[in-house]
């Protein structure tokens, strides 16, 4: 038996021109999902006091409505798809639980240093708190020295 390697190059490059179609697909459904949201809010800040355009403008916002739902429907089911076919790349590449753990690294990171920054804003809320006879003691202290009879 002999290996082929040049069909492995070709299954990675077909999987990455559809990544770079599903990429351009994104850029395309975002541009458009924002285009909407602009018109949605500019039609919530337009002024009409006719009652036929209001009709009109209800029934334009629940138009709006469904389409920016759609849009933003059409984007989760790209990036599902662009992940898909990233997860199977890095498969075929061989980097999958690399990146796996790099990921995970990642998120256990973030998930730290979100854990330290609370902590250092409670307990500086906290020495605050129990400070606060002292500054109140310094600053009676002081307006009481300043005071001059």
């Amino acid at each position: 038996m002999q290996y082929n390697s040049n069909k492995d190059f070709s299954i990675q490059d077909q999987i990455q021109t559809k990544i770079i179609e599903i990429d351009q697909k994104i850029v395309e459904t975002s541009k458009a999902l924002v285009e909407a949201q602009v018109v949605k809010l500019r039609s919530t800040f337009s002024k009409s006091n006719n009652f036929v355009e209001q009709i009109g403008k209800n029934l334009y916002k629940t138009k709006l409505d469904e389409s920016i739902n759609w849009y933003q429907k059409q984007l989760k089911e790209l990036y599902l798809r662009r992940r898909e076919l990233e997860i199977s790349l890095e498969k075929l590449k061989g980097i999958f639980w690399l990146n796996r753990i790099k990921r995970l690294l990642r998120i256990i990171l973030i998930g730290f240093f979100i854990f330290l920054t609370l902590f250092i804003f409670l307990s500086g809320f906290m020495i605050i708190i129990y400070l606060m006879p002292l500054i109140i003691l310094i600053l009676l202290g002081y307006f009481v020295s300043q005071k001059r009879y």
